[in-house]
């Protein structure tokens, strides 16, 4: 009976063992993820789906909010850091539809 009790007290202590140690070994990820603002250059609705249509490095447009003609930027993931990946983004989450992305804008600007 005593050697029952002492190897269940060994796997009992083994298994809190493990647990501990690969608990306190995970790796802490310190990076924040910051999304992405793309601001949109086009001139009309029908092109908000056109990726070249917006910048990453260019700032936003000064007359964002002053209006409801056109999108002012768009905000993605922070993976989305190229024109092929936005316009993947845009099939994936709105078909490519340049109404929805359009409907989706936070802010808006008046048409030039």
């Amino acid at each position: 009976m005593l050697k029952k009790i002492n190897i269940g007290l060994v796997a009992l202590v083994l298994g809190f063992g493990l647990t501990i140690t690969t608990s306190a070994f995970k790796t802490v990820n310190h990076s924040s993820k910051v999304d992405k603002q793309w601001n949109f250059r086009g001139n009309s609705v029908s092109e908000a789906n056109d990726q070249t249509k917006y910048s990453l490095t260019l700032p936003s447009p000064t007359e964002c909010g002053s209006d409801t003609d056109l999108p002012c930027y768009i905000i993605t993931p922070e993976s989305v850091d190229t024109e092929a990946k936005l316009h993947t983004y845009f099939i994936t989450n709105y078909g490519n539809n340049a109404a929805l992305i359009d409907g989706d804008a936070p802010e808006r600007r008046d048409a030039q």
